[in-house]
């Protein structure tokens, strides 16, 4: 499913993603709750999305503010637990890592 430009622009607007507003969101398309999957998966509200490379594979999932803490994400699975399953995660621009969407 893609969403329209102005769709993710209102996600953004409401904090859900950007890079400059909040980090934990790859904004491009059908928008990825990275923040969303961390807490999910890793079973707690303290984990959020974070980049530590400036390119798609520098998102992490960190515990608070511990950047000893930091474990791997699945896009494909935080885009199947945004939209169902199959969740697939693409990016338009690999040294953009708030490029993932979801198709």
């Amino acid at each position: 499913m893609r969403y329209s430009l102005a769709k993710v622009i209102a996600v953004a607007a409401l904090g859900l993603s950007g890079a400059a507003s909040m980090p934990g969101s790859a904004s491009a398309g059908g928008s990825v709750d990275v923040s969303g999957w961390c807490q999910a998966y890793y079973g707690s509200q303290a984990f959020h999305g974070v980049v530590v490379s400036n390119n798609v594979y520098g998102w992490r999932c960190q515990y608070g503010t511990d950047a000893a803490a930091r474990f791997n994400v699945d896009m494909n699975a935080a885009c199947a637990r945004q939209y169902g399953n199959p969740g697939t995660a693409r990016f338009t621009d690999y040294n953009n890592p708030y490029s993932w969407y979801c198709v």
